[in-house]
């Protein structure tokens, strides 16, 4: 009697893999053992430089250089921390995961282990109390024992001086929808975590994020990473003018899983803190025109106190981005140091002073993004024609502007997510007359440094049982291009 078919086609699989098929047996039925590897500071390299600024950090992983004024911590963040400890959400769906950095819990089929994407390290900055500093990562690059240059990865093709993220990741994305929707997810992540040139380091100023290199090759033992003109200060012009070269020493060990087990916060308790990046929203206050009456019990410049609170926790929630509110003027000297200030126009005229416009143009000039949206609509006055001229009387403060229509493709409205067109505001709602459907740039240095919305996003910002998720999305894609500048 013949056997059944279904034991015909076992019996042949079997002989297949006994007659040559040895590896694929191997790792189907015995995946390889793999050891993870991690890089930890060179001690006797860093010895040898002869510089007392160099140190250990507490647990002896990161390398840290400090001149007193300033302050620089280097580590190296292996794959598991990044699966486990920074992205587990985003590493648990093999090829189609969103964490960037790792092939997440990929396993190759034709070795049987996951391989490395990338060498990331994490880079901290410290101001404080030096003149501004500042860090290009594309000015960075790895050199290994055996002779290897690893140069750093820029973020968004379009600004990258060679190779970039997004540029790798594009190149490895598929047509369809789903494969659409996984790379805005990993760009989102790269916008918001990875290191660029942006504005400067203020005194009182921190900056931390991730650095990008190509994977070690696997016999590779020591490795030396190099900072090319690390910016120490700048100018009258605001260019760059002082630097320094910077090195740090590493060696490859087995990784020790048990230390890095122990950052990840227990399940019942809040999320780390370290996870979170912590940023400033600057609120500017302005006056009403003189003579006119306010209503008692509001402040012109707040009439919806609870928006940006309520986006506050959309960002934590979503981006773990924890930002503190500063509700300031236009000289104060708060604004020198900021990423991101919104103003919320109310009912009534916002009048600045010839110094708080001055102010207003200096943050901008100092890296700052500011948003304006009417958080009231009013009868008073034409608030679209008052924020363009608004945005001309700042302009002016900065010479060789543009106000132009910001076109759907813009990187304003992707920094996080990309949204294909602008999202319904308030104005939609309540079919208000003479609506637009697009956003107001100022360009400067081809660069939009403030963008002006008639919308009324603020207003749906603070109502907290209303589906408006595009247009948290969209403030949440102001704040990730301003504070990635």
């Amino acid at each position: 009697m013949r056997p059944p078919a279904s034991v015909r086609v076992l019996s042949f699989a079997l002989l297949a893999f006994a007659g040559g098929c040895d590896d694929a047996f191997k790792y189907l039925f015995y995946p390889p053992e793999s050891v993870e590897y991690a890089l930890i500071p060179d001690v006797d390299l860093l010895m040898a430089a002869k510089d007392s600024s160099y140190s250990l950090s507490r647990d002896s992983l990161a390398v840290v250089y400090n001149r007193g004024t300033w302050k620089i911590e280097v580590k190296y963040m292996p794959d598991f921390q990044l699966n486990n400890v920074e992205f587990p959400e985003e590493s648990q769906d093999g090829e189609s995961s969103s964490n960037p950095f790792t092939f997440a819990n990929w396993i190759d089929p034709q070795t049987g282990i996951t391989p490395n994407r990338f060498s990331v390290f994490k880079i901290s900055i410290f101001n404080y109390s030096a003149s501004k500093l500042n860090f290009d990562p594309e000015r960075s690059f790895l050199v290994t024992d055996r002779g290897d240059l690893l140069s750093g990865y820029g973020r968004e093709e379009k600004t990258s001086k060679n190779q970039s993220l997004e540029g790798y990741f594009k190149r490895r994305k598929g047509a369809s929808g789903v494969e659409d929707e996984i790379f805005e997810r990993r760009m989102g992540i790269i916008r918001t975590t990875v290191l660029y040139l942006g504005r400067p380091i203020y005194a009182g100023d921190n900056r931390e994020g991730f650095v990008i290199y190509d994977p070690l090759p696997e016999s590779v033992e020591k490795v030396k990473l190099v900072f090319r003109e690390f910016i120490l200060g700048y100018d009258e012009n605001n260019e760059p003018s002082q630097f320094t070269d910077l090195t740090f020493y590493f060696e490859r060990t087995a990784l020790s899983k048990q230390a890095i087990v122990g950052l990840k916060p227990r399940a019942d308790s809040a999320v780390a803190t370290g996870s979170f990046r912590e940023i400033e929203i600057h609120q500017l206050r302005y006056r009403p025109p003189e003579g006119e009456e306010v209503a008692v019990g509001t402040e012109e410049w707040n009439v919806q106190p609870n928006a940006l609170p309520v986006f506050a926790e959309f960002l934590e929630d979503s981006l773990r981005i924890r930002a503190t509110i500063k509700q300031v003027s236009g000289e104060s000297s708060d604004l020198q140091s900021a990423s991101v200030v919104f103003l919320l126009a109310g009912p009534t005229d916002p009048i600045f002073t010839e110094n708080e416009i001055s102010g207003i143009a200096n943050a901008i000039k100092g890296g700052a993004l500011l948003v304006l949206d009417n958080s009231a609509f009013a009868t008073q006055y034409q608030y679209p024609q008052r924020a363009e001229q608004l945005l001309e009387v700042i302009g002016s403060k900065l010479g060789d502007i543009k106000i132009t229509a910001l076109s759907p493709d813009n990187p304003i409205y992707r920094s996080w997510k990309k949204l294909d067109k602008i999202p319904e505001g308030m104005d939609d709602r309540e079919n208000m007359p003479n609506r637009r459907d697009y956003l107001t740039g100022l360009m400067w240095r081809n660069r939009v440094v403030a963008v002006m919305s008639t919308k009324g996003y603020s207003m749906m910002w603070g109502r907290r049982n209303e589906p408006n998720t595009e247009q948290f999305i969209l403030g949440a894609n102001f704040v990730t291009y301003a504070i990635s500048k």
